[in-house]
Parts: C-alpha cells; sequence; structure tokens
C-alpha cells in the first residue's frame, strides 16, 4: 500500500492560489475571493496528497499541464459541495405539485410532453424527488408522456445518479412520506423503480459552457450552484435560464440565492426562492 505524501506547508501560496482562482473561475465559473484560501487549502490538500503530489507547486505545475485536464474537473469537484437529500427544501416540490395539478394537467392530459430540468442534480436525489413528484400527481394520466434531464459538472458524482441506489438511511424523507412505491428496499438499500429511472436521463453539463440542447422546460430546479458565482457569471445564468423555461414555467433556486430585478429576464418571484416565467425578457445564451 503506498503512503500518502505529507504535504510540506500547511498553507496555499498566493501565486498557488491564483492558479486555482483562475482555474476555477475559467473552467467552471466558480469566484475565489483572496478570503477564500483556507477553505481551498482545506478542500484540496486530501486530493493533493492523494495524487501523489508533496507540495501545491507539483500540484498546480500539473494543473496547468496538457496531461492536467482530467484532474482541473476533479479539482472543481473538491471545491464545490455535493450535499443533497430526497425532497430537500420541500417548498419547492410543493410548488412543483401545484404547477402540475393546476397549470400543467389538462395540457399533458392532452398528450403534451412533461419536460423538468435538475440542473445540478449531483448524485441524482432530487432528480428522483422530481420524477416521484410527477408519479404522485400525474398517474391518472394513461399515456404520459414526462422526460427529466438531470445534469451536474461531476462525471463521478452522475454514475452514482445512474445506479439510482441509496443508503436506506440517506432515504429517510421516502419513508416518512410512505412513497416507497416508487422503489424497493433490497437489504440496507433503496434501490428505485425502473420506471422512475427511465424517466430521468442523466448527463454531464457544465453550466457556463455553451448548452449542447435548445429544449424548453415547464420547471428548472438551479439550486446552490449560483452561490459558487460572481454577479455577472450569476445573471448570465439567469438569462440563459429565463430562456429556457416555456411562458408560465417555474424556476427554484437554492435557499440562499436570489435574482435581483427578476423583470430583466421575463421572470417574476412567487415563493421561497422561486420564480415564474412571464415574458419573453432579453434571452442570454
Amino acid at each position: 500500500m503506498t503512503a500518502i505524501p505529507v504535504l510540506e506547508t500547511d498553507e496555499i501560496s498566493d501565486g498557488n492560489f491564483r492558479i486555482i482562482a483562475g482555474i476555477a473561475k475559467s473552467y467552471a465559473g466558480i469566484s475565489l475571493s483572496e478570503k477564500k484560501k483556507g477553505l481551498v487549502y482545506s478542500r484540496i490538500s486530501r486530493r493533493v496528497r492523494q495524487e501523489g503530489f508533496g507540495c501545491f507547486d507539483e500540484y498546480c505545475a500539473f494543473l496547468m499541464s496538457e496531461a492536467g485536464s482530467d484532474e482541473r474537473q476533479h479539482l472543481v469537484s473538491a471545491l464545490t459541495t455535493n450535499v443533497t437529500s430526497f425532497y430537500r427544501e420541500k417548498h419547492h416540490f410543493s410548488y412543483l405539485e401545484s404547477l402540475l395539478r393546476q397549470q400543467l394537467y389538462g395540457r399533458l392530459e392532452r398528450g403534451e410532453e412533461l419536460r423538468i430540468w435538475s440542473a445540478a442534480c449531483s448524485s441524482g436525489e432530487e432528480a428522483y424527488s422530481i420524477a416521484m413528484t410527477v408519479i404522485k400527481c400525474l398517474s391518472t394520466i394513461p399515456h404520459l408522456k414526462a422526460k427529466i434531464l438531470a445534469t451536474d459538472i461531476d462525471s463521478d458524482i452522475l454514475k452514482q445518479g445512474r445506479l439510482g441506489s441509496y443508503a436506506s438511511v440517506e432515504a429517510e424523507a421516502l419513508f416518512n412520506d410512505g412513497i416507497l412505491t416508487s422503489c424497493r428496499l433490497e437489504d440496507d438499500r433503496v434501490i428505485m423503480s425502473e420506471k422512475i429511472r427511465e424517466m430521468i436521463r442523466f448527463r454531464r453539463l457544465n453550466l457556463v459552457e455553451p448548452w449542447p440542447f435548445s429544449s424548453c422546460f415547464h420547471a428548472i430546479f438551479c439550486r446552490n450552484v449560483a452561490i459558487y458565482f460572481d454577479r455577472e457569471t450569476q445573471d448570465r445564468l439567469w438569462g440563459s435560464l429565463s430562456g429556457r423555461i416555456f411562458l408560465g414555467g417555474e424556476l427554484y433556486l437554492g435557499h440562499s440565492e436570489r435574482i435581483a430585478h427578476p423583470e430583466r429576464f421575463g421572470m417574476e418571484s412567487f415563493g421561497h426562492n422561486a420564480y415564474r416565467k412571464v415574458s419573453s425578457g432579453r434571452r442570454r445564451s
């Protein structure tokens, strides 16, 4: 067994911090101020050691090399937080229920395809929670057409989502809500049903790069992503997301995220961190 190296220092130099901050900004839109140096060290020092580097100078040199392209993705994953759970921020799923039952039911019953996007899906709990909400609200529509796009920048975390298998302790909310009809228990694992899994397509996507689709959606969950961006990058994201929402559709953000002057993007606030598309606004790509 190979020993994990000990780093030469317990801090990161200004030069190395600028390299890491520059990669994070250019690759994923993540804005890191000087105040984040301690956070950066704590998030990536273990990664540096695991990959066999004895110091940040070596690691940063590798990041900037042609061979470091894959490691740049791992760096971004280490800097961000993949914290999620089933039905996290339950008020958003209540809004989605109202949208499905009150605004969309008739249109979907007549054959319109439902489209929902989980834009930072992490390990998939959010996407599966969306799918189970759809089944709960629209089970009486015999030939329902529904597609859920689940995207994330982290390829490794997407693999977990595709498996649709979670420790039972992580799925406690499913037991509490009595909705295990959409999944089954196997030993200490909760396995999502084939019907639920077929509804979801997991894809890797970097939100600050051009999006390889032109689809519009009835609802978009984009939660706890914009907290990593500066104001300019946030505004570009809001414009791009608004341009992908049908009129009357809804956008749900994380608990500490807000759109300043949502009318610029054809949106209006209607609930906790929730916005409705009310006009075309200024579409941004």
